[in-house]
């Protein structure tokens, strides 16, 4: 949502319109929740999706109609037995508002952006009904979720990127950082070693940090920069760095809420004498349990790309622990 949210304000910027396009409710089996947007650009280039690809097709002529006339529309789609009519395969249906976005339509474009930059949650609320249809302001009621409100008015709520911080200067942490900044991640690398920690390495995240990971970790979250969304991710392999970072990570007490992961690479060997050396330090068992180690799941993977995505769907199960299911596609 933030990465198609920063293409559109490029183009309010150059003063070019954009159509983009926000589900703003579903019902049943969807791929994409409500918030979910797709912009097309004057050229006819699009970023962002609302769906698994089923009615991309007839969004595109609706956004590049807005994109001409200026009027807004609302467009439905359910399932469809008709093989050349847009609808969903999965069953469900969604909801769709298109509109033109531009300086005109949309000035607190700006301060919107430049909220979530400084990492602040924003609510953008847009009236889609009555004499003020079309209008926009930012709200200021943050426990409010994205959706429509009963009065017709369309909450769409931008929140600041999850934390994924990972340890280690490795060519395994490369591939995990690529990984989690596909998954709408905010990463990091972190490790003491200044020959290994350079941006260089590592282009896909959005932060080398050349520290020694337990202090680094200990000041941010003194600071309040980690939530109950962030991972860390142990890829150093070495007891020395290993056990202070996860001695910083498991500790309930030094935690306002306790992390959504924390993984540690090693082999079992490894991991019973780390669990050791924690309970030695003086973590008690319960404190352990929230250590997925060896991390990853057991899919027989081998090397960075592979070890990565093992670590990457460990951390998705993980994350959705407590979330309420939802039918898949």
């Amino acid at each position: 949502m933030n990465t198609v949210l920063r293409d559109i304000h490029t183009e309010w910027e150059a003063h070019r319109a954009v159509a983009v396009a926000t589900v703003i409710a579903t019902h049943g089996s969807s791929p994409r929740d409500p918030g979910a947007m797709l912009a097309v650009h004057q050229d006819g280039t699009v970023v962002g999706s609302i769906s698994g690809g089923c009615v991309e097709g007839a969004l595109y002529e609706t956004a590049l109609d807005v994109l001409t006339t200026g009027h807004p529309r609302i467009e439905h789609y359910g399932p469809s037995g008709d093989i050349l009519a847009p609808g969903l395969t999965c069953g469900g249906s969604l909801t769709v508002l298109v509109e033109r976005v531009d300086r005109e339509t949309m000035p607190q474009l700006a301060d919107l952006m430049e909220r979530t930059l400084r990492d602040e949650t924003v609510i953008l609320e847009t009236v889609l009904t009555g004499p003020e249809a079309g209008t926009h302001r930012i709200a200021h009621e943050l426990d409010t979720a994205t959706g429509l409100t009963p009065s017709g008015t369309l909450l769409r709520r931008f929140e600041p990127r999850p934390r994924m911080v990972i340890v280690g200067s490795t060519d395994f942490a490369a591939e995990t950082g690529l990984l989690g900044t596909r998954m709408g991640y905010r990463v990091t690398i972190c490790d003491a070693r200044p020959v290994f920690t350079t941006p260089q390495r590592f282009p896909d995240v959005d932060e080398v940090v050349c520290q020694w990971p337990s202090d680094w970790i200990a000041r941010e979250r003194n600071e309040g920069r980690f939530d109950s969304r962030t991972v860390v991710v142990v890829l150093t392999h070495d007891p020395k760095i290993d056990i202070p970072v996860l001695l910083e990570c498991l500790d309930e007490a030094k935690w306002a809420h306790p992390l959504a992961y924390i993984g540690a690479m090693g082999s079992l060997t490894a991991d019973a004498n780390r669990r050791q050396a924690l309970t030695a330090a003086g973590l008690r068992p319960e404190h352990l349990t929230a250590l997925s180690s060896p991390i990853g799941l057991d899919i027989g993977n081998r090397g960075p790309a592979e070890t990565a995505i093992s670590i990457a769907a460990e951390i998705i199960i993980g994350s959705n622990q407590g979330r309420s299911s939802r039918p898949s596609t």
